[in-house]
């Protein structure tokens, strides 16, 4: 039965999401990202609900509007990339790992869209990244990074990289701690099943610009981290339930 569950779901999914991004690659080729982005979140909005998977969102206070930010989230699924196109309120593109980009139909379609390629085992390629990122807050446009650099293969928070740190810190950007919990269940790398689950997304503080100049490396990291783990649901967090 779960299996017969399965393969609906991803029936339904593929079904969707594949008709979704050959309309995305068609309107690439005449508008900008930023002009159908509101449509791209609400198909997403919609995909959830057809996986009887509606996120419950909550802020723990309400996002800046005329500063540059950048969106740190916990990575465990492959649903974290669309999750968070549907649910931050924001326009942003993301620092993708590079082997994204050749993915059949979802590739092109995540390039054209302007998302940065990041190799993460090359730190010179690494940096250029980032690079291209700075330019990015500098017009105006907020990025979206899964500090871990990997998905968790048992669902719990990993140890955060050190380089989103040091472009956070120099970006003159604010971080926006985000918690995911419920999409390990849902699909993890380890399994083929995809099922319904109950994602909770819990947006945390603010972390300024200002505060972060004043501290090292390291204490951004931490703090991050304890935005993040905090806000997880137990097992995400390694926690007994």
């Amino acid at each position: 039965m779960n299996v017969l569950r399965s393969i609906y779901y991803w029936t339904v999914a593929l079904g969707y999401i594949g008709s979704v991004m050959l309309v995305l690659l068609l309107r690439s080729y005449f508008q900008e990202p930023k002009a159908y982005d509101p449509w791209l979140r609400r198909r997403l909005d919609r995909l959830f609900k057809l996986l009887n998977s509606v996120p419950k969102i909550e802020f723990t206070e309400e996002l800046p509007i005329d500063q540059p930010l950048i969106f740190m989230a916990n990575h465990s699924s492959l649903i974290d990339v669309p999750l968070m196109k549907a649910i931050i309120p924001q326009y942003f593109r993301g620092i993708l790992a590079h082997d994204h980009m050749h993915y059949f139909l979802y590739g092109p379609v995540i390039h054209r869209m302007g998302n940065i390629p990041i190799h993460r085992d090359n730190i010179r390629k690494s940096l250029k990244s980032f690079q291209a990122a700075q330019a990015l807050l500098d017009q105006g446009i907020h990025i979206a990074v899964l500090p871990e650099g990997n998905r968790s293969l048992d669902g719990k928070l990993l140890p955060f990289k050190k380089l989103p740190f040091h472009f956070a810190k120099d970006s003159g950007a604010s971080i926006v701690p985000i918690a995911i919990s419920g999409v390990f269940s849902m699909k993890n790398k380890g399994s083929l099943n995809l099922r319904p689950s109950s994602i909770v997304v819990r947006f945390g503080p603010v972390i300024s610009a200002e505060k972060m100049a004043g501290l090292k490396i390291e204490s951004i990291m931490d703090l991050t981290y304890k935005h993040i783990h905090s806000r997880l649901e137990p097992y995400e967090a390694g926690r007994e339930i």
